[in-house]
């Protein structure tokens, strides 16, 4: 795609092509037209035709992962939560096979080793 703006300059809607700003789903649209969205979400730039995605500068698509230090926290909290998962899943099994245990143990001191 080539590039119109430098990624730290605010990009107004008038710099887009009229063509683009059609092909763009209305609640998009609209939020751009407001001033309130400066970004193009990188999946809707994914859906467009190729002839009208490369008319929109590289700036104004924002990609998922834009912020690297944010993926990083979001990944190590998922890990943890998964870990966290196994370990309460392990743990329960464990309180489960003790319990029934001790069960078993009773059943039969009570009706065997009388």
């Amino acid at each position: 795609m080539p590039q119109i703006a430098q990624a730290d300059e605010s990009i107004d809607a008038d710099d887009l092509p009229q063509e683009v700003i059609d092909a763009l789903p209305e609640d998009i649209r609209q939020e751009i037209l407001d001033g309130v969205r400066d970004q193009i979400p990188e999946d809707v730039v994914a859906q467009l035709t190729p002839d009208i995605a490369n008319q929109i500068p590289d700036p104004l698509v924002g990609a998922a992962s834009s912020n690297p230090g944010l993926t990083a926290v979001i990944l190590v909290i998922a890990l943890l939560a998964v870990a966290g998962a196994i370990w309460g899943a392990i743990k329960g099994f464990l309180k489960v096979a003790i319990g029934l245990g001790l069960l078993a143990a009773i059943a039969w001191y009570f009706f065997f080793a009388r």
